[in-house]
């Protein structure tokens, strides 16, 4: 088994694929950088790293990683459909501008302590298979077509929901320890609506306010 101590960053070499001297390599304490290559699939992974970053590549899957847990991933711009191969435990997920992600489906089961989870700009429709998350969690799901929060925790810390497809919020965490966006949605009523909001609430009229009691709940909230 062979040891580097520290980071391999192999971005924006036109890689096609990752170099086969990697496959029984541990990076201990570091990052494993392959952005902005051609990489189709993650064969030759390393044994153990604790960041990594695979974005603008057009991997399809991420099977192949072979942690099972890490602190940071990031799969930006590739052509994942799902979760399948991801590391059990992450503190920090970032997937975002990817048109064919549509699931959580996969091997995700947990976003540890302070942590992120942003799966922005997708094609995100449903929340099952949502992974555990822990104390102070922030939770960005911003653009994407979802349609229904079922399968969400009952707490986070900032929640961004905006622009999606939602007509009612049942299914939303009950307590949000930071701040709350639910703009450009088209809510036909407030049934789910958090019970405690620590932070800003901050959400756009849709057509269930056009009658005054509305107006008036709304002013309050903010």
């Amino acid at each position: 088994m062979k040891k580097i101590t520290g980071d391999v960053d192999l971005s924006n070499l036109y890689l096609k694929e990752i170099p086969e001297i990697l496959n029984d390599v541990v990076i201990e304490d570091g990052m494993f950088n392959i952005d902005g290559n051609s990489i189709k699939n993650l064969n030759n992974f390393p044994i153990s790293c604790n960041t990594l970053h695979l974005s603008r590549n057009p991997i399809t899957s991420l099977v192949g990683i072979k942690p099972k847990e890490v602190w940071y991933l990031e799969a930006n711009r590739t052509k994942i459909k799902n979760l399948d191969g991801c590391p059990e435990i992450v503190t920090s997920l970032t997937i975002t501008y990817v048109d064919d992600f549509n699931s959580l489906k996969g091997n995700l089961k947990k976003i540890n302590t302070n942590g992120n989870l942003i799966i922005q700009e997708c094609s995100l429709s449903s929340l099952d298979n949502f992974p555990s998350i822990e104390q102070g969690v922030l939770i960005n799901l911003g653009n994407n077509k979802i349609t229904s929060l079922l399968g969400m925790p009952t707490k986070c810390h900032h929640l961004n929901i905006n622009s999606n497809q939602l007509k009612t919020l049942i299914g939303c965490p009950t307590h949000i320890t930071g701040n709350f966006r639910c703009k450009y949605n088209n809510l036909e009523d407030l049934d789910g609506f958090p019970t405690v909001i620590d932070g800003d609430c901050i959400m756009t009229l849709s057509p269930i306010f056009n009658n005054q009691l509305m107006m008036q709940e709304t002013k309050k909230i903010h």
